[in-house]
């Protein structure tokens, strides 16, 4: 998977995110823009990693770094996850990146 195929998840608003994700958002801890944005305004994969869960189709999940919506440093991580109408980004965490 290349970051360009999950800006593109992003661009067509093909995402999920995790109950994480969902509580830190109800909190004001972020919006879903910050991780739209995050992901968007990134260069490159902070890391990649093996998913533990093995529900990625690939299964790795990566690590992000870009800008929320204030321009900002934001963190996000996620995986590529398959349903039954195909492939889309799941969001498994975000934060504010200090």
């Amino acid at each position: 998977m290349t970051l360009r195929e999950i800006q593109r998840f992003i661009i067509e608003r093909n995402y999920d995110y995790s109950e994480k994700v969902r509580e830190f958002m109800e909190a004001g801890w972020f919006c879903i823009e910050d991780l739209e944005e995050c992901i968007l305004s990134a260069v490159d994969f902070d890391k990649i990693e093996d998913d533990e869960l093995r529900t990625a189709v690939d299964g790795k999940k990566y690590s992000i770094s870009g800008n929320d919506c204030f321009g900002r440093l934001f963190y996000a991580c996620g995986k590529v996850k398959r349903d039954e109408d195909g492939n889309f980004y799941f969001f498994i965490t975000g934060h504010p990146n200090e």
